[in-house]
């Protein structure tokens, strides 16, 4: 699976943000700092009006300035967090500074505004070069979020201490307003090649994203184009883009910005679209836009590393199994042996060899015997090793279905399933970590669904998930469902907190058949059972129940589905 793409933050978008911050924050008192991860600052300045924090992240793969919502106390011991609390303190942000065409941004504090300025936080977005520089007033680096070293750059090395040194200078022409649409399109043309190209080479602040959204609204159309040589695009197509092209400079030159996610990228700052939400803040809908792509990021690299550990371990557990059942084919004997043994001793005169080569028999029928039971064991050890796994692996294929726009609620999930299969199933040295915060810390979100008379149908995500709804939170009166003889999800059906009908029964069996691996059968047998008739097996999983007085009725993945997707 690739990795979740993410838009980059081009300059057209760090224009919008920064006036936007500008006019919002500026001027403001800094109040406070935290560092949630290695490459990640969220700050917060207090206005007249309210406290605004802001998000700076200089990871390679999306480096960025937004605004966030009030976030979580977090990354209280990191050193970066605590240097610019204490070197900022007191201090007003007087300007946020952003230059031409460069991606890079100055915030500006003095004592207050109209005074000299004390401190400079400088922020870097290009690419794997993106970096935060504090710098005192004579320009003299005091922190940074990262050092480079000689080996890492000789053009630009910086370390604290450093006097701090402008990037190289932009290559390529700026692109102006008063420029004709014949000198435009000859500069573009100069040296063939793919208009992307071109484009890229010949101007500056073009990234990939603005040479889609000039070429076109639309992003088939937009890819045919960018991919053309510029020698064989129509005229009419490049009068076209030339409007877009002036257009988005009017935009950058006026600062007239807006944000639309329906464009040719995942969203667009320029032209005409707008938002679909009125005065909606750019920043704060970039914040949101990067922190789900970002969580999507990690739930699929978390995803991928539990699908890959999974099958290996179960490749593993399977070849065991193997091993074992040959292992019986071999030791099997044992009856023939004790048969053979019989009729010797049933000889009228054995001879005194006969009887011992008899006693011989009875005694290695009876080894096999001993380890037949043995291998048994272990046997149904293997299988059941091959059962959990195929639990966590059909835990994984439903994440999918979560709640909708519940992206942190799938990381929680799937981040509660890594730590159950690291505990129980490819176990670390350090699993008993995970039990002792998983006793401070409250599950992740249960996946709840409403029934047709209102009541709630909760469905287990993990093998912990299972066991809080059916044992530590289920209630008399409450009916469990299960697929029978199949690993799947537990479905509590809450009908201790109100009257059901036959309706409710219905859908909840249909929603143990789609979240489990009878997922594609037309039909599926499902164990329904009042909830104070369970009794968790120790030594197993949570989550792993027997149960009593259990009535099997039919459950149809395909109907759930339907009801499923309309919520």
């Amino acid at each position: 699976m690739s990795k979740v793409p993410i838009q980059i933050m081009d300059l057209t978008t760090l224009k919008a943000v920064v006036f936007e911050l500008s006019e919002e924050i500026v001027p403001s008192r800094f109040e406070n700092a935290q560092q949630i991860d290695s490459h990640t600052l969220q700050l917060g300045f207090r206005t007249l009006e309210n406290l605004t924090w802001i998000e700076i992240s200089w990871l390679a793969e999306s480096p960025r300035i937004v605004q966030i919502p009030s976030p979580k106390r977090y990354g209280e011991k990191s050193t970066l967090a605590k240097q610019l609390k204490h070197l900022l303190v007191n201090l007003a942000l007087v300007e946020i500074k952003q230059t031409g065409f460069e991606r890079i941004v100055k915030f500006k504090f003095s004592s207050r505004p109209g005074k000299e300025i004390e401190k400079e936080m400088v922020v870097e977005l290009m690419g794997k070069h993106s970096n935060i520089l504090l710098l005192d007033r004579s320009s003299k680096v005091i922190t940074l979020g990262k050092q480079i070293k000689e080996n890492h750059s000789r053009l630009r090395p910086i370390r604290t201490g450093d006097i701090y040194k402008s990037p190289p200078a932009l290559k390529g022409l700026a692109p102006k307003l008063s420029e004709s649409f014949h000198s435009w399109k000859d500069n573009i043309c100069l040296v063939p090649s793919t208009f992307k190209k071109c484009l890229k080479d010949t101007y500056q602040g073009i990234s990939p994203a603005l040479t889609l959204q000039i070429a076109s609204n639309n992003y088939n159309e937009a890819i045919n184009i960018i991919n053309q040589s510029v020698t064989s695009i129509e005229l009419t197509t490049w009068e076209l883009i030339y409007k877009r092209w002036k257009n988005w400079i009017v935009d950058i030159e006026n600062n007239n910005y807006t944000i639309n996610f329906d464009g040719p990228t995942d969203f667009v700052v320029w032209g005409e679209g707008k938002s679909k939400v009125e005065n909606t803040k750019i920043g704060l809908s970039l914040g949101i836009y990067y922190s789900n792509k970002i969580i999507d990021r990690k739930i699929n690299s978390i995803r991928e590393k539990l699908k890959y550990d999974l099958q290996k371990s179960k490749d593993s557990e399977l070849k065991k199994l193997e091993v074992q059942q040959l292992l019986i084919k071999n030791i099997s004997e044992y009856i023939t042996m004790q048969s053979k043994a019989n009729n010797i001793l049933s000889l009228k005169s054995p001879t005194k060899k006969q009887i011992i080569e008899a006693q011989n028999l009875f005694k290695e029928a009876k080894r096999k015997k001993r380890s037949r039971e043995s291998i048994l064991n272990r046997v149904e050890f293997h299988k059941k090793k091959i059962s959990e796994i195929e639990y966590c692996e059909l835990f994984l294929d439903s994440l999918i279905y979560e709640n909708n726009g519940a992206s942190k609620n799938k990381l929680d999930s799937i981040i509660e399933l890594k730590e159950e299969v690291e505990e129980y199933i490819c176990i670390k040295k350090n699993s008993y970590k995970f039990k002792s915060n998983r006793k401070k810390e409250q599950a992740s979100t249960i996946k709840e669904i409403k029934s047709p008379s209102g009541l709630k149908i909760q469905i287990g995500s993990n093998n912990r998930q299972n066991e809080l709804i059916s044992l530590r939170k289920g209630k008399k009166g409450d009916l469990w469902f299960h697929a029978q003889e199949t690993p799947g999800s537990h479905v509590v059906l809450k009908s201790s907190n109100g009257l059901f009908d036959d309706k409710d029964i219905e859908l909840a069996a249909d929603l143990a058949s789609f979240f489990s691996r009878a997922r594609g059968n037309k039909l599926t047998p499902i164990i329904m059972v009042p909830i104070e008739n369970l009794q968790r097996i120790s030594g197993s999983l949570p989550g792993t129940v027997s149960h009593r007085d259990g009535k099997v009725i039919w459950g149809k993945a395909e109907r759930a589905a339907k009801y499923f997707h309309q919520k």
